[in-house]
């Protein structure tokens, strides 16, 4: 059977909160993962260079920066937030200091990680 752990080693799940179907949303989120202008193409920021990356090198991706603008019109490109998207079940929260607009000032909460517990963690 198996349970958590055991199914991420497959599939991870991110979800974007306030996303709809396939993009924007009520509360016109951070979700673009990939499609930065200049494009951004690593795998902390491309959600096709992280598949590649756990496809090809066996590193699963653990968070997906999502990234969002002041204008979403394709023409105009200045960061208005970034967000970090969290493997399901965990979701990103603010750690209670630095730029809450920076992806770095949030961190992972609930769920497990591939290999660890069911605890809450810190990534």
């Amino acid at each position: 059977m198996g349970g958590l752990r055991e199914t991420q080693e497959f599939y991870r799940l991110f979800m974007v909160p306030g996303m709809t179907h396939c993009y924007f949303g009520p509360a016109r989120p951070a979700s673009a993962v990939g499609q930065q202008l200049p494009p951004v193409r690593d795998a902390a920021h491309d959600v096709q260079t992280a598949l590649e990356r756990w496809v090809e090198k066996g590193v699963a991706p653990e968070r997906i920066i999502a990234t969002k603008y002041t204008d979403d019109k394709a023409a105009t490109r200045t960061v208005r937030l970034a967000r970090p998207l969290c493997v399901y079940p965990a979701v990103a929260q603010y750690s209670g200091s630095g730029d809450p607009n920076d992806a770095a000032s949030f961190v992972c909460r609930g769920g497990a990680p591939a290999g660890g517990d069911d605890d809450d963690h810190d990534r």
